[in-house]
């Protein structure tokens, strides 16, 4: 595969899938804003049609709390009620019109003695039993009850009448309403939109429904007992509405409960609508983005196939430069002709790696040998202690010859001090080439310094300088090699008296910053010179006359060894400042 057409299929991949995330996070994000605002929308519609239908039922009930007190309703004690309270009681179904189906009222002993339908006069209550109370203890009781076991064709209302001459009742007042009246309340509701109407009662069965419900499905077979309904504040839920001969529904509910002095009768009001309807404004959206995407997608190819061809043909030519240049060409590649600028960088950097290449060449040969070098400064020293020895103790016995004179003595003292000095190179040579492993333990960096500062006190006072420190108040807490760190101050101070004037100044620092420990050991001698710090550091490598050039290297070892890093920087008097870091694990070191 070329990296024409590599750099295309990307592209064509990286816009496709960039535009299908977008497109379908924009249509999920606006159904659901879509779904939770048409929710909310029949929520309220339903508890509307909700409130009308308990405003319906709370005017009947105050309608026959105040029709039980009347005069005419005393008639009841009387033998022959059946023409003038019979008459008034069809004057009040008539001024009603089609809410009452029939009024009508008993005596004490269950008998219809007045009814505005005079057929009924003498019969016994048509109504069983099943009485709920629906009115609050506050106001005279009024109790519902079906008229026909499903609650679909009427239902009545009742209420005592109380003796207005003596004590107790004479009798019950009885409404009997029209279910028509609450369905009609459903249609005028919907009208001829796509949302439907339902009413169920406690059991889950549907007693009501609005007109295209009606028309088109059995009412009275209906049973939404098994219906899920929302939870307490959700504001809606999708159903399956196989039942109801539908696909996916949206539905807000409403129940009834307490309106002013009413009981709610346990009906609840359902607002339904099909998601195919309610989400197709979506669905336009969502071939809408598709048609976007698609336009995209042929404007995107284009430009990707234009882009990939000015990135494709610099990397072909790169590519025609290496294999030239692995078989010994030298010369450089010509800038590529084209405007991508970061291609252009890529041809800069790799004409300056060219050349780095050939410069450094000459570095790695040489660090090769100084590598080797070390292995060989190893050996030689393990093979130069034993030697040495023996002659530092040999030394040692001479010196305690009592018959020497002041010559010998001077020369036995010059070999003690050689020997010494070479055992010190010899150790030094050691932990270059095999620094010894830290063995970590918690310290406290404040105590090493004194420590330090102790074993030169009289070096330090020797050559008149004064130290200053400037440490962490509290004991800086950190896991570190006791005798390395020691090291690391001491070559460091050390190397600081040879540069440092007489009357100068060393400075140690030790402070908390981002979550590390740092350390600065500062003075005002001469400092580095820029051009030489990138190798202060080097095995060998030394500013003064006699100096072997691997306490500085040691140092460096260990502080590497100790996850830090040291850099060497000017001081703020002029000289010389070595500036550790060592990170702090899980902000250990504070105290």
């Amino acid at each position: 595969m070329s990296a024409r057409s590599a750099l295309l299929r990307a592209f064509a991949w990286l816009l496709l899938g960039a535009m299908l995330v977008m497109t379908a996070l924009s249509f999920f994000a606006f159904r659901h804003a879509m779904q939770v605002e048409i929710a909310r929308n029949l929520e309220f519609s339903a508890s509307v049609i909700k409130e009308r239908i308990d405003t319906l039922i709370h005017t009947q009930v105050q309608n026959m709390q105040v029709w039980r007190t009347l005069q005419v309703m005393q008639d009841i004690t009387v033998g022959d009620v059946d023409k003038r309270l019979s008459g008034s009681l069809l004057e009040l179904r008539v001024g009603q019109k089609s809410l009452y189906k029939v009024l009508f009222c008993t005596n004490d002993v269950g008998r219809v003695v007045s009814a505005s339908d005079r057929s009924m006069i003498g019969a016994t209550m048509p109504v069983a039993g099943g009485w709920q109370a629906i009115s609050s203890p506050a106001s005279a009781d009024v109790f519902v009850a079906p008229m026909d076991p499903d609650h679909r064709q009427a239902i009545a209302l009742r209420t005592e009448i109380p003796n207005a001459f003596g004590q107790g009742t004479i009798g019950h007042l009885y409404v009997v309403l029209d279910f028509g009246a609450f369905q009609n309340v459903l249609d005028q509701a919907v009208e001829e939109g796509p949302r439907n109407l339902l009413i169920l009662d406690s059991r889950g069965y549907v007693i009501g429904a609005s007109r295209e419900l009606r028309e088109r499905l059995d009412i009275s077979a209906l049973r939404l007992e098994d219906w899920k309904m929302p939870k307490a504040g959700a504001t809606s839920y999708v159903h399956a509405g196989r039942a109801l001969g539908e696909g996916e529904l949206l539905v807000g509910a409403a129940a009834s409960s307490q309106y002013q002095h009413l009981e709610g009768m346990g009906w609840r009001i359902l607002m339904i609508e099909s998601t195919g309807i309610a989400f197709r404004p979506v669905l336009n959206l969502l071939w809408g983005l598709l048609a976007l995407l698609l336009f995209t997608m042929t404007i995107g190819v284009w430009i990707a196939s234009r882009l990939a061809g000015s990135i494709a043909q610099p990397i072909v030519e790169l590519t025609a430069f290496t294999r030239r240049f692995r078989q010994g060409d030298k010369s450089l590649p010509e800038p590529p002709g084209t405007t991508v600028s970061e291609v252009t960088e890529l041809f800069g950097a790799y004409a300056e790696m060219i050349r780095a290449l050939e410069s450094s060449r000459e570095q790695i040969v040489r660090a090769g040998k100084l590598a080797v070098v070390g292995e060989m400064a190893a050996i030689m020293a393990h093979e130069i202690r034993t030697p040495l020895s023996i002659v530092r103790s040999s030394a040692q016995l001479l010196e305690r010859q009592p018959d020497l004179g002041d010559k010998e003595r001077e020369l036995i003292g010059f070999m003690l001090g050689e020997t010494e000095r070479l055992g010190r190179l010899v150790t030094m040579l050691l932990e270059c080439a095999r620094p010894k492993p830290p063995d970590m333990q918690p310290n406290d960096l404040n105590a090493i310094v004194h420590n330090v500062l102790d074993l030169i006190a009289t070096r330090v006072e020797a050559a008149r300088v004064s130290v200053v420190l400037d440490l962490e108040p509290n004991p800086a807490a950190f896991d570190c090699d006791k005798e390395q760190m020691m090291q690391v101050f001491l070559n460091l101070l050390l190397n600081a008296l040879q540069f440092v004037p007489e009357g100068g100044k060393l400075g140690i620092r030790i402070f908390h910053d981002a979550g590390a420990l740092r350390v600065s050991v500062d003075d005002d001698g001469p400092g580095v010179a820029p051009a030489i710090r990138e190798h202060i550091f080097d095995p060998f490598f030394s500013r003064r006359e006699g100096g072997i050039g691997l306490g500085l290297t040691v140092v460096q070892q260990i502080v590497q060894a100790h996850g830090g890093d040291i850099a060497v920087g000017e001081s703020g008097w002029g000289g010389a400042a070595f500036n550790m870091r060592f990170p702090l694990k899980n902000g250990a070191g504070r105290s």
